[in-house]
């Protein structure tokens, strides 16, 4: 289970009303007894999970999808199927690229990476997703990189979008730009504590 996910359930507990019935590395499946206005309860099932924002950091309620009863009782005997129907839904794992220009980055420190339109990446988010994608990773990794692509790049592992950083500068010392760059921002990153990894 991870730390976000032993949150959620900290605080799913904490209300009195809910029965956890699976607990997996990213998600909970519940049951809740819930009061009406006329004093009767009512009872439903539903997937919880960490609720990522845009900014990466977390939502002040956990992310939940009410799901049926009957469905709640096949999932607790195909995990699995649990599994793939959880990232169906939970915007977490439906991540996209977006690319960015090496020229966009307004600065770099030891916190993360801060793009000129006020967008800002930390480096502990992105290792947090890195380690998610890849269980195990003991690196302090938060990306990708590729020398070799045209245009060479270093993605990042940022939530809901993937920052692609683009070494595509153009004109007639480019190609020596975009290579020098690519290993000063490989450097700063390195410097700071955190790597990436190489696809070249």
């Amino acid at each position: 289970m991870t730390d976000e996910t032993a949150l959620v359930k900290l605080q799913i507990q904490s209300t009195g009303r809910a029965d956890i019935l699976l607990e997996e590395n990213d998600f909970l499946i519940v049951k809740w007894t819930l009061p009406n206005d006329d004093g009767s309860v009512r009872i439903k099932y539903s997937f919880e999970a960490y609720a990522y924002s845009a900014s990466g950091m977390g939502n002040n309620y956990p992310w939940t999808h009410e799901i049926a009863e009957e469905r709640a009782k096949y999932f607790l005997e195909h995990i699995a199927e649990a599994t793939e129907y959880f990232r169906s839904k939970h915007h977490y794992f439906h991540t996209e690229i977006r690319e960015v220009s090496y020229d966009d980055i307004g600065s770099v420190d030891k916190d993360g990476i801060k793009f000129r339109n006020g967008h800002v990446v930390s480096y502990h988010e992105c290792m947090v997703n890195f380690g998610r994608k890849h269980p195990g990773s003991t690196y302090k990794c938060i990306g990708d990189r590729d020398i070799t692509a045209d245009p060479p790049y270093i993605e990042i592992y940022s939530v809901y979008a993937h920052d692609r950083i683009l070494f595509d500068r153009n004109g007639m010392s480019a190609k020596k730009d975009n290579v020098t760059n690519f290993h000063k921002l490989q450097k700063l990153i390195e410097k700071f504590g955190y790597t990436t990894f190489d696809l070249s």
